[in-house]
């Protein structure tokens, strides 16, 4: 299980970089749209 070229790990590290992307993007792209329709209020 040390071998570092196991294409399991390769993948779930791939996955896990995704997830935090998607969720920071996810993040922003909420701000910014409670930002444009609450905007004018706050």
């Amino acid at each position: 299980m040390s071998d570092d070229h196991d294409p399991t790990r390769f993948v779930d590290a791939i996955r896990e970089k995704a997830a935090y992307i998607i969720g920071i993007v996810g993040l922003i792209a909420w701000f910014i749209m409670l930002w444009l329709m609450f905007g004018d209020v706050l």
